[in-house]
This record gives C-alpha cells, sequence and structure tokens, in this order.
C-alpha cells in the first residue's frame, strides 16, 4: 500500500452500517457536548478523520520552519528601512503604531498557516498566513478527542497506532512567552508573574465557541 492507503483502507473497513451509524451518533453528541459547532452548524459532518504519517508531519514541520524564518528576516528587514517598508502599503496609523516596541521579538506570536497538502506527491500549497489570530487550535484539539472517543476509533487503535497532534498548547505557551519577555524587558518588570489572558472579539461571530474551547483550557492551566 502507499501514501495512507494502509491506514484509510482498515479504517473504512471497520466502517459497517452498523459500527458507522453508532459512530456517526457518538460524533453528534460529542460535538455537541464539547461546543464544537461554527455558528449553529456542527464543525465536522464526516466520520473519517485527517491522517499524517509521521514523516508527513516533519515535513510540515521543516518546511514552514523555513517560511517562518524568511517571515522573520522581512520583519526584521521592513523595520530597519523606511522605504522597504512602503511596499507594505501601511496605514498611517499602522506605519506609526510599527515604530513602537510591543515588549517581545515575535511580531505575531500565535499566528497560523492555512495550507492544502497533497499526500501523493509530497508537497504542500500556503493559501493563507493568519497573523492576527491563532484560530482552529481549539477546534483541532476539542475535534480530536471526539474522534478518539468514538467506537470505530476504540477499534481502529488496535490494528493501527494513532496519536492526535495537539495545538493548544503551543497557543498558550506563545502567550506566556510574550509576557515575559514584555514584563522583564519591555514591560519594564511591571504585571503579575501570571498574566490575564482575555479574547476579545464580537460575541455573535460564528467562532464564539472555540473562544470558550480557550477560555476553558486556559483556566484549567491557571
Amino acid at each position: 500500500m502507499t501514501g495512507l492507503s494502509w491506514a484509510i483502507e482498515p479504517y473504512h473497513e471497520l466502517l459497517t452500517d452498523e459500527l458507522a451509524g453508532e459512530s456517526q451518533q457518538a460524533l453528534d453528541a460529542e460535538l455537541r457536548r464539547r461546543g464544537i459547532v461554527f455558528g449553529d452548524r456542527a464543525l465536522c459532518t464526516v466520520l473519517r478523520p485527517r491522517f499524517v504519517t509521521p514523516e508527513q508531519y516533519r515535513f510540515l514541520r521543516q518546511r514552514l520552519a523555513i517560511l517562518l524564518r524568511a517571515f522573520d528576516r522581512a520583519h526584521r528587514a521592513a523595520l530597519a528601512d523606511e522605504q522597504l517598508r512602503r511596499q507594505f502599503g501601511l496605514t498611517d496609523w499602522e506605519a506609526e503604531l510599527i515604530r513602537e516596541d510591543p515588549g517581545y521579538p515575535a511580531p505575531s506570536p500565535v499566528s497560523r498557516f492555512d495550507t492544502f497538502y497533497e499526500t501523493d506527491s509530497n508537497q504542500f500549497r500556503l493559501t493563507e498566513y493568519n497573523a492576527e489570530t491563532p484560530a482552529g487550535a481549539a477546534y483541532g484539539d476539542a475535534l480530536a478527542q471526539a474522534f478518539l472517543a468514538l467506537p470505530v476509533m476504540r477499534q481502529f487503535l488496535r490494528r493501527v497506532d494513532v496519536r492526535p497532534l495537539p495545538a493548544r498548547h503551543g497557543v498558550l505557551h506563545g502567550l506566556l512567552e510574550a509576557y515575559e519577555c514584555w514584563r522583564n524587558g519591555g514591560g519594564g518588570g511591571r504585571g503579575n508573574r501570571t498574566p490575564r489572558i482575555a479574547i476579545l472579539d464580537w460575541r455573535e461571530v460564528p467562532t464564539t465557541s472555540e473562544f470558550v474551547l480557550f477560555q476553558e483550557y486556559f483556566r484549567a492551566r491557571g
């Protein structure tokens, strides 16, 4: 078997009408219980999780690390060169704000790459870089936990070693590291050892449920 067929085919074989129906009911219940919704609809409507091999995961980490280093170089160069900075088309208030030192080195400590990964060709296509929000990390973690609780996954785990790829801890560590840098550097030693984390957005946005997931996660580790 090539690619991920060695995992996908056995998983599909387990999805008999009876087990698939039982697993779908369990998934629907888990999504409601955990609040894994986008607006008023379930975040996931299919029974198969997204599988990646350890090699594919390492490949993505290596390639994205290269991109992050390139972004860091572009950021540093733009800060040092006003003529280069004009190419970014900043508004007046953005051009003024960028001169202020936030107290931590990373311009966006909690950001997200949106990519499409082609398993057959072992290539990925970057579609968007969300530098202003870590959205998706809490959804992904909660969805992985929901899938691990499904009847079909319990049987599948007897055949294949499956491990989730947690992400919320990376968001929390990024926030805490930025705060610590500010506190010991730009913040001049101000602030408490443990910061307060505020989640700011409109209540009517469809991602409100993920804010709640992050809130619960932060409080559990506070």
